[in-house]
């Protein structure tokens, strides 16, 4: 598998200048309300351990997957269609570019065989073609491509942030990948599941979730506890407030959810031991890029058992 990465190159300068020009627009949106932030954890319940900045290829994070060897990670519109390998301080071991366009990736996950790459980012609710490339986890290979389109998806008739039909959230669990909505419009999480094997899908959401704070942008699932992860942000017509993790059961029923109070964008999410998630998040104004690590304390571990 290392024999198709190449070595990690800095970005390009114009990519630097489009990723300054879009943080100086969030800081003039921001500013009032990122004169209080501080980087605490929640309650005491979850601690953050550890925090590592990132290299400025990963200043657009937007997934994160753990395994026994490394993690992988991926960047989202804009960037290069390229799957990194990270030590466990976050910086690069290897990357390989593994299709050919990035339109807007925003989440990846894994099984046995294959790594599942979602591009399918559509904040405006305008995009016509939704993929998920399949890559073979042995030689970095692209196997095939996944197609689908939501119910009742209607493009003419969203609007920018405020409409259901965007995700940036996805899961391999067993024979199906499981999609998490970004709902803008509506903060009620829709959960879609989708055949690993089947080319081309339509998909109507299997359950809604209210009581979440915020829309969700990552998700993993936890084999120690049986439950899902999930990580979003609280969203206004002002920006990013309010990060937030959060616990939904085997049957997508809404545990528990606490605040990451300090950060920002957080979009990747994967479960590291039994008692230890890491995220990652994008840069801002306000903060580099990060590989964060929080540590579960017993009472969260607990409500799940």
């Amino acid at each position: 598998m290392l024999d198709r990465f190449h070595t990690p190159v800095r970005t390009e300068f114009s990519k630097l200048s489009r990723r300054m020009s879009r943080s100086f627009a969030l800081f003039v949106l921001l500013f009032p309300m990122a004169c209080s932030t501080t980087t605490t954890a929640n309650s005491g319940q979850l601690t953050v351990i550890a925090e590592h900045g990132l290299m400025a290829e990963l200043g657009e994070t937007s997934g994160l997957i753990c395994s026994a060897d490394a993690q992988y990670t991926i960047a989202d519109s804009g960037n290069s269609p390229t799957l990194y390998r990270i030590d466990d301080d976050g910086v690069i071991i290897e990357s390989v570019d593994v299709a050919n366009k990035n339109h807007d990736w925003e989440s990846v996950t894994a099984d046995d065989k294959y790594f599942y790459i979602g591009d399918f980012g559509n904040n405006a609710g305008k995009r016509k073609e939704l993929l998920i490339h399949k890559v073979n986890r042995g030689d970095l290979t692209h196997d095939s491509l996944i197609t689908f389109t939501y119910d009742n998806y209607d493009p003419k008739n969203n609007q920018l942030y405020a409409h259901d039909f965007d995700a940036e959230a996805m899961v391999a669990r067993s024979d199906k990948l499981v999609l998490f909505s970004k709902s803008w419009l509506t903060k009620t999480l829709h959960v879609y599941h989708l055949d690993k094997q089947a080319a081309e899908q339509q998909i109507a959401p299997v359950i809604a979730i209210e009581g979440l704070p915020g829309i969700v942008t990552g998700a993993d699932w936890d084999p120690f506890h049986n439950r899902y992860v999930v990580v979003g942000y609280n969203s206004s017509a002002f920006g990013i407030v309010d990060p937030f993790i959060a616990f939904l059961s085997e049957d997508y029923n809404l545990m528990d959810s606490f605040t990451l109070t300090g950060y920002g964008q957080v979009e990747g999410l994967c479960v590291k031991s039994e008692d230890e998630i890491w995220l990652t998040q994008e840069n801002s104004p306000f903060s580099i890029a990060k590989l964060i690590k929080i540590k579960i304390a017993s009472l969260a571990k607990s409500e799940a058992q």
